[in-house]
């Protein structure tokens, strides 16, 4: 097991590594919730927390609608560990964003998602008529359409990730030694705004893909 560990890419190693702390993270926050009292002052490390998760669940629901409880756990998830992967790099590690495979796995979750929505929402039959809608002619562009969207995820995310390396390789080359000094500052202002936007984008694209699969009588919340 641990030959196989050490012989996948170093995004890989990156990918499990962050999951597993995020997932112990993740458990320790909820058993220190669990014993807050709602009646007390809540705790300051807790209202960022507060912050980020009624953010998100406002999102989901002006999108999504009485169903944003389903959704809202994936999308707050899918956004932590891309901000997190995104500008992991920035400590030293790998980011597993940088590597096509992890970004292709993550864009067909979505994919899956986007498509179980429309069937449960709208029937097999209502489904199926959504590609041929508004006329038959449209069904191969509506296809491609549909599948274009996982891949443009794809390729958006790791074309930026890696264009951060690109551009840092670019002015090492132009500036040689000189610019070791504001490498540092470079970096963790490319990894964090770049990082920030790409999983901002696709925790987006992918709540709004997935509200267009959704009956309109569906996305009336009260």
């Amino acid at each position: 097991m641990l030959e196989y560990f050490r012989e996948m890419p170093g995004q890989i190693k990156s990918t499990i590594c962050l999951t597993i702390i995020i997932s112990i993270v993740s458990f320790i926050i909820y058993l220190k919730v669990r014993k807050i009292d709602p009646l007390e002052k809540t705790p300051k490390w807790l209202v960022p927390l507060i912050f980020l998760v009624e953010t998100i669940n406002n999102f989901v629901k002006s999108y999504i609608g009485k169903r944003w409880k389903s959704y809202a756990p994936y999308f707050c998830a899918l956004g932590i560990f891309l901000f997190i992967s995104n500008t992991s790099s920035i400590w030293g590690i790998t980011p597993p964003t940088s590597y096509i495979m992890v970004n292709a796995a993550l864009a067909v979750i979505s994919f899956f998602i986007i498509q179980i929505t429309g069937i449960v929402s709208n029937g097999v039959i209502g489904y199926m008529k959504s590609f041929v809608t508004p006329i038959p002619i449209l069904l191969p562009i509506n296809i491609i359409g549909e599948f274009s969207f996982p891949l443009s995820l794809c390729l958006r995310i790791t074309g930026n990730m890696l264009a951060g390396t690109v551009i840092s390789s670019l002015v090492i080359g132009a500036f040689s030694w000189a610019a070791i000094p504001i490498m540092p500052v470079l970096n963790v202002v490319l990894d964090l705004f770049s990082g920030s936007i790409q999983a901002l984008v696709f925790v987006m694209l992918s709540i709004i893909f997935t509200s267009m699969k959704i009956d309109d009588s569906e996305k009336i919340f009260v």
